[in-house]
């Protein structure tokens, strides 16, 4: 004859562990699920089977990627920050809700038709809406791109480590103007210089006494930057005795702002600048060693 002790415990051995498995599985569901929105905003919903929510939250990250691509929200240092913030907390807020759901059980959706087609292609979908843009397509479409500088030759405009943003769609449909900072490509190095534009085509450019330049009779100086910096000035060369010259057509002469250690026009093997040349315009700083530069437009 069977014991009714034992029946009774070998029934509180099957529930004790599925009352204690529940909460544990929620909470894995909540963990899964708000990890595959984070990286794939919807997902997270479609694991819950919420498709119809998680389309719609996906749709709406892809509208905010399609908005930096299309607008010009990152070519300035303040609308930029926004920008990258308001995206983050989205999708902080769309990983939150589908682990919040997860842990609570809510009740699933409704089923939609077709499953077994339905679902692989919101899939696909909520996989490109979290891939798009790379950062190919956003530099190609907006001509947003960000750089390191390497030497101190436009020092304290810029300085040797700071980060900046430039737009290198800035000169497709316009030339550079004198007092411009622009980015160049030059025949002697395969990394962008960072250069001043102080003459343009018909101007006279030629030195001065202690190392000064002269353009079309007036004294050229570097406009005062927007913080100081702590720098030196390594190997001062002395470019006094380069050759006035007048710039010719379709050309631009540069310089650095360190104008006492620049590889630039005023030495023959740099010469003078062609349009075709010209890579883009440096637009702010967005990282530096000095806080208080973070952030500075470059003019």
């Amino acid at each position: 004859m069977t014991n009714p002790a034992s029946n009774l415990s070998q029934s509180q051995g099957l529930l004790v562990p599925d009352s204690q498995s529940k909460p544990s599985s929620r909470w894995k569901n909540a963990a899964l699920a708000g990890l595959l929105s984070l990286v794939f905003p919807g997902i997270g919903q479609l694991y819950n089977r919420q498709p119809r929510k998680g389309f719609g939250l996906a749709l709406i990250s892809f509208g905010l990627a399609l908005m930096t691509v299309r607008t010009r929200v990152l070519f300035t240092f303040s609308t930029m920050v926004i920008t990258i913030l308001a995206l983050l907390l989205w999708k902080l807020f769309v990983a939150a809700e589908a682990a919040y759901t997860g842990a609570t059980g809510k009740m699933a959706e409704s089923s939609i038709p077709l499953r077994r087609i339905t679902y692989p292609l919101l899939v696909i979908a909520f996989f490109v809406a979290a891939l798009f843009p790379s950062r190919d397509q956003l530099r190609s479409e907006t001509g947003f791109a960000a750089f390191k500088i390497p030497s101190t030759s436009m020092c304290p405009t810029l300085c040797l480590g700071e980060r900046v943003v430039a737009d290198i769609h800035a000169y497709k449909s316009n030339s550079p103007q004198r007092g411009d900072v622009i980015l160049l490509k030059h025949a002697s190095s395969d990394a962008l210089f960072v250069k001043r534009v102080i003459g343009v085509a018909g101007d006279t450019v030629g030195p001065s006494s202690g190392g000064a330049i002269l353009v079309n009779g007036q004294s050229f100086s570097p406009p005062v930057a927007c913080a100081p910096i702590v720098w030196q000035k390594k190997n001062p060369a002395d470019y006094s005795v380069f050759q006035t010259i007048t710039v010719p057509d379709g050309s631009f002469f540069v310089v650095g702002d360190n104008l006492t250690n620049s590889f630039d026009s005023r030495i023959p093997d740099f010469g003078a600048v062609t349009q075709g040349m010209v890579r883009g315009k440096p637009l702010y700083i967005y990282w530096s060693p000095v806080n208080s530069r973070v952030g500075c437009s470059l003019r």
